[in-house]
């Protein structure tokens, strides 16, 4: 696939990655709540769900966030996103090589997650649009990354490379303007977008402290 990739929003939002057990039907739900909101990118990250689960809750999604402006990045599987009508796809940092994916799907929106220097600078210089660095301040879903790194930390890694950096960790809309005031593009959080029907409103929140 080739042609120019879509544009960056400045918000990420997370799945929960249990829409399968805890959380039934909470990505597709979501994705409806963003229908109604300003442009996000929705990484859906179901790592629980097989192949054929994920090609499918992603022809759900898919046209629901294109109408609206929004992108779905699928985890991992740029294969699926391709193939799904996806506008992008999200690399865990343990990934395949990701100079490999951007010449596998250069018409898809492509970036990783990066946990320390070394990696981010990798990444970097790999193709990708943009990286995801973490975790900022804490969040229990990202202790097994280690302690939070600190917005100094989100400072000199946003310095260091030379494509848009998303914060992530513990993020709230309070938090977002010191993210970007270190450098980061956008900011990225799955726990304050549990609550589907909320969404819109939550989606608001954040946009109250980036600016656009």
């Amino acid at each position: 696939m080739t042609g120019k990739r879509p544009s960056l929003p400045r918000l990420m939002i997370v799945s929960s990655g249990g829409e399968h057990l805890a959380h039934r039907g909470l990505a597709l739900k979501q994705a409806q709540a963003l229908a109604r909101s300003a442009p996000v990118l929705f990484q859906l990250r179901e790592k629980g769900l097989d192949a054929a689960s994920i090609w499918q809750l992603s022809l759900q999604i898919a046209p629901i966030l294109k109408e609206a402006g929004s992108i779905l990045a699928l985890n991992e599987r740029f294969d699926l996103a391709l193939a799904t009508g996806a506008g992008g796809v999200h690399l865990p940092e343990s990934s395949c090589p990701a100079d490999a994916v951007r010449k596998a799907a250069r018409g898809l929106l492509a970036g990783q997650s990066v946990h320390s220097e070394t990696a981010a600078l990798q990444a970097s210089s790999a193709g990708l649009d943009y990286l995801l660095f973490g975790p900022v301040f804490h969040t229990p879903s990202k202790e097994p990354f280690g302690p939070p790194q600190g917005l100094e930390r989100l400072r000199e890694i946003c310095a260091k490379v030379r494509i848009p950096v998303f914060a992530v960790g513990g993020v709230t809309p309070e938090k977002a303007l010191a993210c970007l005031e270190c450098g980061a593009w956008g900011v990225a959080a799955l726990t304050p977008f549990l609550d589907a029907e909320a969404m819109p409103e939550t989606i608001n929140r954040f946009f109250a402290f980036i600016p656009s």
